[in-house]
């Protein structure tokens, strides 16, 4: 195959999604300022996912996992090659989202006016809700290291047009330079799923990288706001432990443990729908527990 000529790679991590994929890709490769290499990661997927992908879409560089790696180990595999084949900026990208025509030129040609923007996020809309925000980034809590969104179920509107810097992008859609992804080393494999875009975001902006919102890139994300599962509680669970431990020291350490505690417990009298625990107590309980005994080790870059 001839290498490709395009310094912009996409990258998309999937896992037993394939009409999201296949509908996701369809957009990818119709972007303006393309083509651009795509490299999908199955993360064991046990449906016809890349046998699907490599009819339709023949030019993608498919890497089959034997099992579920996780999310961000995924991702790390699908950067670790981009950069091997000349990348200088990598967008990562959910497989059940849809992305308009301009997307990755409008981040791409941002990154270049702000050398010194590590990370870059789009307007993400509810794709049930085409005309509603989801995301356009978040600034952080100081006290329980959270994340607050300033547009999330908001219409969309001109209040909501121009670039500004956040705390935080989501993996949802975020462009990464070659320079963070080096620096940073990617993301964190101690994050099983979930947390993981939030600790590389911290971890980036201790490393003087900034992080902007682009509302002219548009986007949609099929977003499961009802998912409740055992195995989703445990990890957002074991994720969130593991966060607060890594970006917190001292009282401040000894304070957040407590609180996940608290807070779990709270929601769960509460039975609370959205947000919470994501799932029953006990479940939560034990990936606290798990998080709370994990090894944390600072990233190893090269």
């Amino acid at each position: 195959m001839k290498p490709p000529q395009n310094a912009t790679w996409i990258v998309i991590p999937t896992y037993n999604r394939r009409p999201e994929l296949l509908e996701c890709l369809e957009t990818v490769f119709v972007l303006e300022g393309g083509p651009y290499p795509v490299v999908i990661i199955d993360n064991g997927s046990t449906d016809d996912t890349t046998e699907q992908v490599e009819a339709r879409f023949p030019s993608c560089h498919i890497i089959k996992l034997s099992e579920n790696q996780g999310a961000s180990q995924a991702a790390n595999i699908g950067f670790e090659y981009a950069l091997a084949h000349g990348a200088e900026r990598v967008l990562r990208l959910d497989s059940d989202t849809v992305v308009a025509p301009d997307f990755l030129l409008q981040l791409a040609n941002e990154q270049r006016q702000n050398p010194k923007t590590g990370i870059l996020t789009g307007k993400i809309f509810y794709h049930a809700q085409p005309e509603k925000i989801w995301s356009l980034g978040a600034f952080k809590k100081r006290w329980d290291l959270g994340a607050v969104e300033f547009a999330r179920n908001q219409k969309d509107s001109s209040d909501y047009a121009k670039p500004i810097e956040v705390d935080f992008a989501w993996a949802t859609g975020m462009l990464l330079t070659k320079e963070l992804l080096e620096a940073t080393g990617g993301f964190d494999p101690a994050f099983f799923v979930y947390y993981e875009e939030a600790d590389l975001c911290l971890r980036a902006k201790k490393l003087g990288f900034s992080i902007r919102s682009v509302p002219a890139a548009r986007m949609w994300h099929k977003i499961g706001q009802t998912a409740r599962s055992h195995w989703i509680a445990r990890n957002w669970s074991r994720s969130k432990m593991i966060y607060f431990r890594k970006h917190s020291t001292s009282w401040h350490r000894f304070f957040l443990i407590i609180y996940a505690y608290v807070y779990a417990v709270v929601h769960a009298i509460k039975r609370t729908k959205q947000g919470g625990n994501r799932g029953p107590l006990l479940s939560a309980i034990r990936g606290l527990n798990e998080g709370l005994a994990y090894p944390i080790h600072p990233i190893q870059v090269a």
